[in-house]
């Protein structure tokens, strides 16, 4: 019993430090790394992480609790955007968990892929709203652009750390 209760507060601890790491992170080189107004976000990786090995709920609730720490900490634009992209996030990779071995690694990829670029449209929908009245065409560049920008820093962490090799704890 008592080890049971040692392994899930070693967890709690895992999950705090990982995520106050990628939030430091993300304070330090958040504008240094910004081109033309577009950044790369981070906490989609972690969220994205996070759901993939331990599921849909875990995902959900930790992609809202980084939203409002995101939110309250000034580094977003839109207060409860944060929230609502980090949880859409954190459910449709939930999703993804154990799927590797029991699909094609390539439509695993793919849909990975698709996540991140889905939240970067409902990143971009809702801040460069003017856009679409404006130029549709910059619109799509900039949400392209965006994904994009995430998605590399992802292809990054893939070479350290795959997302195939993430297993439950």
């Amino acid at each position: 019993m008592y080890l049971l209760l040692l392994m899930e507060i070693m967890k709690i601890n895992r999950l705090v430090f990982q995520g106050l790491l990628v939030w430091i992170i993300e304070l330090l080189l958040l504008d240094t790394l910004e081109i033309n107004n577009i950044r790369p976000d981070f906490f989609i990786v972690l969220v994205l992480y996070w759901s993939i090995k331990y599921g849909r709920t875990l995902g959900i609730v930790s992609g809202f609790l980084i939203g409002v720490l995101v939110d309250l900490t000034g580094v977003a634009s839109f207060f409860g955007l944060s929230p609502l992209i980090y949880s859409i996030t954190g459910y449709l990779s939930g999703n993804l968990k154990g799927l590797f071995n029991k699909i094609n690694p390539i439509l695993f990829a793919f849909l990975w892929v698709a996540i991140i670029f889905i939240q970067a449209f409902i990143f971009c929908l809702v801040h460069n709203q003017y856009l679409l009245a404006i130029n549709l065409n910059l619109f799509y560049k900039n949400w392209f652009a965006t994904g994009l920008y995430t998605l590399s820093f992802v292809l990054i962490l893939q070479v350290i750390y795959p997302i195939h090799r993430i297993k439950e704890c």
